[in-house]
């Protein structure tokens, strides 16, 4: 009998555990945690982090669509060693930016000329572009989804 018990605590706490995993990914906490589930791209909440801003072009069946955040963070030197920052941003990635911003009809945007530059591309063709403006101490994402 106790070894009955036994297993059956086992197979609860090992269902509870994936199930926490699952929800986790499905309803994740911060946007961070959406980047990160999406891009693979770790970006640290515990730097003094706060959401700015948050617009996306609206709900979809595939969840595909533009979106866009701001975030600001009291630890900028952290986020400036974060990721592989290239210092000059294409012309062709701020003029894309600009039309993705534009279709959500956003004011607040990067000052390219401050900003470093990261960006991802998927197979499918997504793909997310940051900017951080280290002056600023601001993070701008803008990722479009397919």
């Amino acid at each position: 009998m106790r070894v009955i018990l036994r297993f059956i605590a086992l197979i609860v706490v090992w269902a509870v555990t994936v199930f926490g995993g699952a929800l986790s990914y499905i309803f994740p906490e911060t946007y961070c945690d959406v980047i990160e589930n999406n891009w693979g791209i770790v970006i640290p909440t515990d730097c003094g982090y706060s959401l700015e801003i948050s617009a996306d072009s609206g709900a979809s069946f595939h969840g595909d669509g533009t979106r866009y955040h701001v975030m600001y963070f009291d630890d900028a030197e952290r986020i400036s060693v974060l990721l592989g920052w290239s210092d000059e941003i294409p012309e062709s990635i701020i003029n894309y930016s600009e039309q993705l911003l534009d279709e959500l009809d956003i004011n607040c945007r990067p000052d390219y000329d401050h900003c470093v530059f990261y960006s991802q591309t998927k197979s499918d063709g997504s793909v997310i572009m940051i900017f951080w403006d280290e002056s600023r101490q601001e993070m701008y994402v803008v990722e479009e989804i397919f």
